[in-house]
């Protein structure tokens, strides 16, 4: 890799937001669970609280990995707006499994080798607004 090269990769990586931990937000609304991912905006729903979480958790890994990938670093810098995060600080703590998601981070984007990071989940509930 030429200096230019790592120059512009560092530029890069520092612009990216910091993502550990994630933040879920769990909700009921009409029957559906809703798990949303407050640190890039993602949704996803299922019958269960778990199924949301589980489904929420293979949508964000594969975000991430897709945007590391192709380096279109502003797919992770859609933080949800300000009124599901004031749900999440007044909802109540949930434990869910696994607590961590395993993301596998391209060759391209490594200045030194790193194969996989883990990042934290952390989950509250609350009542949707």
């Amino acid at each position: 890799m030429t200096d230019i090269a790592i120059k512009q990769l560092l530029s890069e990586l520092v612009s990216l937001p910091h993502l550990d931990p994630l933040h879920y937000l769990l909700t009921e609304s009409e029957g559906k669970h809703i798990a949303h991912c407050l640190d890039i905006d993602l949704i996803a729903t299922g019958d269960t609280r778990e199924k949301a979480a589980v489904k929420l958790d293979s949508l964000v890994k594969a975000h991430i990995e897709l945007t590391l990938a192709t380096r279109q670093y502003e797919n992770i810098a859609t933080r949800a707006p300000q009124i599901y995060w004031d749900q999440y600080t007044e909802g109540n703590p949930v434990e869910l499994e696994p607590r961590t998601l395993r993301i596998q981070i391209p060759e391209s984007v490594q200045i030194v080798p790193v194969p996989e990071s883990k990042l934290r989940v952390l989950a509250r509930a609350a009542h949707a607004a």
